[in-house]
């Protein structure tokens, strides 16, 4: 038995304890209360959609790793999508389904999908990528099910730096890791026993390269968290609120100077090529669109638009 099927179980298993009279249960629903300092973290990469939101109305899309109350459908659902939550769990799924909170769910595996090919227009994967024991199965099974394009917002890779300046950064926090006797970055594992895979813009353009599709489209951004704020509320600017928003814009200048890179990324991958309203609008929200070179010797090319 590979690590996959105990990684499977593990994540699958977690929600477990978040569900109602479970001993998380009051804490679980803490992440439907959309006035917290968290809320507006999680509203902040959120607001990446919304370019492609606005170029295709109307459209269907599916999130994987949702097991939260589906709460990334629920943001394209109150966006006029037709959403659909997915998770390894349906622990919280189902409760979320029975208030009315989501519409529609079904239970998956995301390196495992049960729809068929192109069953969305778009597919949604937001912080549980970096989750997944095989996260580049769960890639294609994303592209495979959706048919204009899959969006990541996923931690972002360190290792690939943009300059040098980065790298002496990086490899400083390695060492002031190592004097506290935390694990070094490239190997980093959370409690829950998942490495953490994190993406970059060339991984992600590698992909799309190796399957002849026609553009590639990243946002950078930052973001940190402090254990309390999904209990402080955003309306007070309090003590956490602060805290973070001071974090948050450290790293915003560390990037500007070239110390670092983003600590999130937004990467959009397009089966078919963005309609110029879509470019328009991506770019406008901050996002460098980027129109990738055709296979010259491939005979099955993807579409040029929706």
């Amino acid at each position: 038995m590979g690590y996959e099927i105990e990684s499977y179980a593990r994540h699958a298993s977690e929600f477990e304890a978040y569900a109602a009279n479970k001993p998380l249960g009051e804490h679980a629903r803490t992440w439907l209360d959309a006035g917290t300092v968290d809320a507006w973290r999680h509203f902040r990469m959120y607001k990446t959609l919304d370019a492609l939101i606005a170029a295709y109305p109307r459209s269907s899309w599916l999130t994987l790793g949702d097991g939260r109350y589906g709460k990334d459908s629920r943001y394209l659902a109150d966006s006029g999508m037709d959403a659909t939550a997915s998770d390894i769990s349906d622990v919280l799924l189902k409760e979320a389904a029975s208030t009315g909170y989501i519409a529609k769910w079904s239970q998956e595996n995301a390196e495992m999908l049960s729809f068929e090919n192109d069953s969305y227009d778009f597919a949604l994967c937001k912080e549980s990528y970096h989750h997944f024991p095989r996260p580049m199965m769960a890639i294609y099974e994303m592209l495979r099910v959706a048919r204009i394009a899959i969006v990541l917002i996923e931690p972002n890779d360190a290792y690939i730096p943009r300059g040098m300046l980065a790298v002496v950064v990086r490899e400083a926090k390695n060492l002031v890791n190592w004097t506290l006797g935390k694990r070094h970055i490239r190997a980093e594992y959370e409690e829950s026993g998942n490495y953490v895979y994190r993406i970059s813009r060339r991984e992600m353009e590698k992909v799309a390269l190796g399957l002849n599709y026609p553009a590639v489209a990243f946002r950078g951004m930052n973001d940190a968290f402090l254990p309390g704020v999904e209990s402080e509320r955003r309306a007070d600017r309090g003590p956490l609120y602060w805290k973070l928003r001071a974090l948050i814009g450290a790293k915003n200048l560390l990037c500007r100077i070239g110390a670092m890179d983003y600590s999130l990324m937004t990467a959009v991958l397009f089966k078919q090529a963005p309609t110029s309203e879509c470019k328009r609008l991506l770019e406008d929200a901050g996002f460098t669109v980027k129109l990738l070179d055709r296979n010259p010797y491939a005979t099955n090319v993807a579409p040029t638009g929706p």
